[in-house]
């Protein structure tokens, strides 16, 4: 059944939003530039598809806004990126579709988040890669992307930073026998995510 548009209006408290009226009433709020989009203009008649169509081309745009918003701040996984966007009460979709845009224009990419969020755990707070590549697959980065990320951390980066943590915490111990102060900082240095071999290398240098 088709209705027509008896008037567009700029909507009083939705900046660059018209409002639709259908058959003499207020219908849909849309941005300004999908009535341009969709060539809506006063007169003419619209079946209710092109409706849906109009309304989920908005409901998209408002998404892909959202989105692109929290991508000036910080990097996203696909998965956080699906959560926040969930989160705001956007449709299946919905969601996949502007997830999949993201992706393809380059603004969400998983290799990217997990090697850029791994530098700034390394900075702020050292953990073993065993840790790493778990808390990783966590924000659901996959394991193979995560697994590739971790690989691309050296050897003697990984051992400075856990040498570094290893000795502060090693002062804690200084006053317990060695054998408890070694077990400890065994604990310790597991805990964090490092494996057995870089562990022992520590505790061989600082016992």
């Amino acid at each position: 059944m088709k209705q027509r548009i008896t008037d567009i209006q700029p909507h009083p408290q939705l900046h660059a939003h018209q409002q639709l009226y259908l058959n003499q009433k207020p219908a849909i709020v849309i941005h300004a530039s999908l009535v341009e989009k969709f060539g809506l203009r006063i007169g003419l008649e619209i079946e209710a598809h092109v409706i849906e169509k109009i309304i989920t081309a908005d409901e998209e745009m408002k998404a892909k806004n959202y989105a692109l918003r929290l991508l000036r701040e910080e990097i996203y996984s696909k998965t956080q990126m699906t959560q926040q966007l969930q989160g705001q009460g956007y449709g299946e979709n919905t969601v996949k579709t502007i997830i999949t845009e993201l992706i393809q224009s380059g603004h969400i990419r998983d290799k990217q988040f997990a090697e850029k969020w791994i530098q700034k755990r390394l900075r702020t707070n050292p953990r073993g890669k065993t840790l790493l590549k778990q808390e990783l697959i966590d924000k659901g980065v996959d394991r193979e992307t995560a697994e590739k990320a971790i690989d691309e951390v050296g050897v003697e980066e990984e051992e400075t930073l856990a040498l570094q943590i290893a000795q502060k915490q090693a002062q804690h111990y200084k006053n317990l026998p060695i054998h408890t102060a070694r077990r400890r900082l065994h604990g310790y240095l597991a805990r964090r995510g490092y494996d057995a071999d870089v562990i022992l290398r520590i505790i061989q240098r600082l016992f």
